[in-house]
């Protein structure tokens, strides 16, 4: 296991080498779960929750504007044909222009917002808290219409053949036609008396919805028609959405485990637990590495094949954001300090931060050569060399 003793003197004199590395990199193809796009329209980029990013800027980079609204940002930016869409706890969904900043709509909905939108085909969609999922052009802002879910929306839509998957805080996963708002089918997650709904976003991969709950089950649907694959039960909560990558899902849970599990019978394949760390954000997989960050402020990173540690990072404060890992070998990371960190993903070098003007939930966008980020003291940041 690499050590914080020895880190920094690898680095120096490894870095020519890392740079051939990550140039070669750049050329390998990434096999993606979900869609792969310039952009990043969706949270943790595609309906396969890779956060993912195969032409990211290399730091350091610069400020190049940043965006104030009427709230704290708990919501992450998403890119999609030039524009920025971003939701605030001011319960406004913003459209901003990703090249300047500039502000080019906003829709107040009845809620805060904490979902990170998605935009697909001239429309973006997202939940708040008064329970209405929302479909907006993406062009002018204008309502194309809403499903009431009558419960809270926390949790982020995937958009895929079609239809927007969404879960919500009574324990309903629902399946939304994309152009017209009608619901197609919803399915009951089972939930406990004390334990019950859903926090973590769904996930896709090959014609199968995954969908985890509270009380620590997780679903594998039919997109076509709502059919149950298979349900499994873990051994505790489970909040963060799960990443799929290479036929496996990968899932942590409020026990402090993280489960490595076949997409197609949902058998586990290996488990690693974190002691008293917890895991609140998602995981990510990158060229056969796991990386999982936890909130005491450390970046585990494991082999993807067997859970195996192959080193520890550590941040001063709480890591709620989940990471964004790139093809140059860099990590992009907020964290409860306010700083938005870049790392080196083979030490854990700090390589360049910036200082927001609180703590930073949000997870980050690349798209176009710039990163995007939002924090809790309202606005939302991009960077670029």
């Amino acid at each position: 296991m690499i050590t914080a003793k020895d880190r920094f003197g690898r680095f120096r004199r490894t870095v020519a080498s890392v740079a051939i590395a990550s140039a070669a990199a750049v050329l390998v193809t990434f096999a993606s779960s979900g869609t792969v796009s310039a952009d990043w329209p969706m949270y943790m980029k595609d309906s396969g929750r890779t956060s993912y990013a195969r032409n990211a800027p290399r730091p350091p980079l610069e400020l190049k504007w940043s965006f104030a609204t009427d709230g704290p940002i708990y919501s992450s930016p998403i890119v999609e044909d030039g524009k920025l869409f971003i939701g605030s706890f001011d319960k406004k969904l913003y459209a901003l222009d990703a090249d300047t900043g500039a502000k080019l709509w906003s829709f107040e909905a009845g809620g805060e917002i904490l979902s990170t939108p998605a935009a697909v085909d001239g429309a973006v969609y997202f939940g708040a808290k008064d329970g209405i999922l929302y479909a907006l052009d993406t062009e002018t802002g204008e309502e194309k219409w809403r499903y009431d879910a009558k419960a809270e929306i926390f949790t982020s839509p995937l958009v895929e053949e079609g239809r927007v998957y969404i879960s919500a805080s009574d324990g309903y996963f629902y399946a939304i036609e994309a152009e017209t708002g009608k619901r197609k089918w919803r399915r009951k997650v089972r939930g406990t008396v004390h334990y019950s709904g859903v926090y973590a976003s769904p996930v896709f991969a090959d014609g199968s919805i995954v969908v985890a709950d509270k009380s620590g089950r997780i679903y594998s649907t039919s997109i076509k028609s709502g059919a149950r694959n298979w349900s499994k039960k873990l051994s505790s909560a489970i909040y963060a959405t799960p990443a799929i990558n290479g036929g496996m899902l990968f899932v942590s849970n409020y026990e402090r485990k993280l489960f490595a599990m076949e997409m197609e019978s949902g058998k586990v394949r290996w488990r690693k637990s974190f002691g008293t760390d917890l895991p609140y954000s998602s995981p990510v997989v990158s060229r056969g590495r796991l990386y999982q960050a936890l909130r005491s402020g450390k970046i585990v990173v494991l082999n993807k094949s067997t859970g195996e540690d192959i080193s520890v990072f550590k941040l001063p404060a709480t890591i709620n954001s989940t990471p964004v890992v790139t093809s140059g070998s860099i990590i992009y990371v907020g964290c409860e300090d306010g700083y938005f960190y870049a790392l080196d993903s083979t030490f854990g070098d700090v390589l360049w931060k910036y200082k927001t003007g609180a703590g930073v939930h949000s997870s980050a966008a690349v798209s176009d050569g710039k990163v995007f980020i939002g924090s809790k003291d309202g606005s939302v940041y991009a960077f670029a060399p």
